[in-house]
């Protein structure tokens, strides 16, 4: 999914906020003086204490919604979906506390009822449904600011993270990528014809993504730009890692999320691309190209080497 611009997403923030606020003037007494002063702080000074906000549907791009908690959090989702920092680097419990789950009460309190204004009919572009919440610009932009998030939590306890051997759903992997939802359900399957092999949920709620399967398709896809993956990541992924198929995965995944594709990685090395995807694998059945390997995605050769050995591929040296 392509997120919105922020123009658009303040113009559903306005529509959003204003929602609310008929809603909380709704609740109180005819021409109660906290009427107004709510109105004045959730809608910035184009709010006419003289009316309710109800009677001013047609007046949206005069609100000033910049004060409130909604924008502030919706602003937060917006820069880091389009930021450049390490994902390794992000604060992912923090922003999920402080923005990302907030963003989710605030469009879950907006009305969906058309009782108080007219406005009510728009309120339906709120409502996440499961194939249409990246059609609208706040509900996509949330969504994609959660895909980021959960692509953080994943890389920065890899290769040793349980908790995600679910894998991605497809929201994540759509909002990663900049395509539809129903579109990338056409590239997961489970039976290995498609590129991303499918993995069912473990309550059978729905079907997921195998994590690294889903990030070599992303690597390819044109609007995968989630930010790259420091030199730290390396070494702190480097000190989990105790298998072959450990030190595989760590060379796919770094070179991935950088977006070096694996067909990149084969025309760098001098390898054929199956061996190169089998190597990703842990089927390190030629454990000297590690150091090829490493220099085509841009990791020092010598600490790659060195990892590949301690996880029991046995490099052959000179």
């Amino acid at each position: 999914m392509h997120t919105a611009s922020w123009d658009e997403i303040e113009a559903d923030l306005k529509l959003g906020v204003f929602l609310m606020t008929v809603a909380a003037q709704s609740l109180l007494p005819a021409r109660h003086a906290a009427a107004a002063q709510f109105g004045r702080a959730a809608l910035g000074q184009g709010f006419d204490k003289g009316q309710l906000a109800s009677f001013r549907a047609d007046e949206l791009d005069a609100f000033d919604v910049s004060g409130t908690r909604f924008h502030q959090v919706v602003r937060a989702c917006f820069d880091l979906v389009h930021g450049s920092a390490p994902l390794d680097e992000i604060e992912t419990q923090d922003f999920e506390a402080e923005y990302l789950n907030w963003t989710t009460y605030f469009l879950g309190a907006i009305p969906s009822d058309s009782y108080a204004t007219m406005m009510g009919d728009y309120a339906d572009r709120f409502r996440e449904h499961a194939n249409k919440g990246d059609e609208y610009p706040l509900p996509g932009l949330h969504l994609a600011a959660a895909a980021k998030i959960n692509l953080a939590e994943y890389l920065q306890r890899f290769p040793r993270n349980p908790d995600m051997e679910i894998g991605f759903a497809p929201f994540e992997i759509a909002a990663l990528a900049g395509m539809s939802i129903s579109s990338v359900r056409n590239f997961i399957g489970p039976d290995g014809r498609k590129p991303i092999r499918s993995m069912p949920s473990r309550d059978s709620t729905g079907v997921y993504g195998e994590p690294l399967g889903a990030l070599e398709w992303l690597a390819g896809r044109r609007h995968f730009d989630p930010g790259p993956l420091s030199s730290r990541w390396l070494e702190r992924a480097g000190d989990r890692a105790a298998t072959v198929e450990d030190a595989g995965a760590i060379l796919g995944v770094y070179a991935w999320t950088n977006r070096i594709t694996t067909e990149t990685l084969a025309q760098r090395s001098g390898l054929p691309v199956e061996a190169v995807r089998n190597w990703t694998r842990g089927d390190m059945s030629s454990p000297e190209d590690a150091a090829p390997l490493a220099e085509a995605a841009g990791i020092d050769p010598e600490f790659y080497t060195e990892l590949v050995d301690r996880c029991g591929g046995a490099v052959a040296r000179i």
